[in-house]
């Protein structure tokens, strides 16, 4: 069986092929940089072991450009679509970096090049994902969602809540503003339910699915830590596992837009108003998902947010 990932060298996509090769699953790693890849993921002992006996192989490939698609697919069991766009969630159309292009052409793209191989297609969606949606990154998702489960193939679709952990670019870049700020910002009243999900057990529950593909069959699943916290809550938990007490403060999403109305146009694109409202959204776990979880994959057990945070933080940050 060889598993094809694509988006191979991003936060999501990286953890899943370091947990399949760890678990000996072949892995063809789709990146728009070879060279990159193979620094990234032949880092540590399970990638080193995998290049030794053939198990973790390249291909470079980009999911907004049909044409190098047919090899990177050919002879492949499975598709894992985990693609992001650099710098999300600051869209660049200029660039092409967007959710349209990257989430929803992207996965019709990888779909379009499967032709007769017909494999198993698993995509990594989000949790705010829904019919009707107004957002472009639920809108690109849903999309992509709605043309995955028409497409005839055998689908699994992974709805994720945040996730984070050591390399992350979300709560790891707000933490660090306590490094020379009295306080840590945040965009909103920080209020809505979010349900963290530790980026190792993502990549578990990855392994799971590839192992046992009956369970997750044409099945949508949503994906998230057992805890079900506030982002202050889960900010303060993280300064804490660190030692540091910052207050938090709230900068109210109208007066954020603004800014990001302004800083949009500055060399690098910092922030935009769709990025405030991406980062102030709610994404907690509904119980029918943890049913669906519990119901086929009861040996999955997801990491409490303390115990996560405990595991890398003290020395990533030391």
């Amino acid at each position: 069986m060889t598993i094809l990932v694509s988006g191979a060298t991003g936060f999501v996509g990286s953890a899943i092929t370091r947990h399949l090769l760890a678990a000996g699953i072949a892995v063809r790693a789709m990146s728009r940089s070879t060279s990159r890849a193979i620094t990234k993921l032949a880092g540590d002992e399970a990638g080193r072991r995998a290049l030794a006996d053939g198990r973790l192989t390249f291909v470079e490939a980009d999911v907004t450009d049909p044409g190098s698609l047919t090899a990177a697919v050919d002879a492949v069991d499975t598709i894992i679509q985990a693609a992001q766009f650099q710098g999300a969630p600051v869209e660049d159309p200029a660039r092409g970096l967007t959710y349209e292009a990257v989430d929803r052409n992207g996965t019709l793209n990888l779909l379009a090049a499967t032709g007769r191989i017909r494999p198993r297609f698993v995509y990594m969606s989000g949790i705010s994902v829904a019919p009707g949606a107004s957002q472009p990154w639920d809108r690109a998702k849903w999309q992509a969602e709605v043309a995955i489960r028409a497409s005839g193939l055998e689908w699994t679709i992974v709805r994720g809540c945040w996730a984070y952990g050591r390399n992350d670019a979300a709560l790891n870049r707000i933490i660090h503003y306590s490094d020379y700020l009295p306080f840590v910002p945040i965009f909103g009243a920080g209020r809505e339910p979010i349900s963290p999900l530790f980026i190792e057990d993502l990549g578990r529950f990855f392994t799971l699915l590839m192992r046992s593909p009956a369970q997750s069959r044409n099945t949508t699943f949503g994906l998230g830590g057992p805890d079900e916290v506030t982002l202050v809550q889960f900010l303060d938990l993280a300064l804490k596992t660190m030692g540091r007490h910052r207050p938090i403060l709230r900068i109210p999403k109208p007066v954020g837009k603004l800014q990001g109305a302004v800083m949009q146009y500055l060399p690098g694109r910092p922030l935009t108003p769709g990025a405030v409202d991406f980062v102030s959204q709610a994404g907690a776990l509904s119980d029918e998902d943890r049913r669906l979880l519990r119901e086929r994959f009861s040996e999955f057990q997801p990491t409490p947010v303390k115990e996560a945070l405990r595991s890398y933080m003290p020395t990533y940050f030391a």
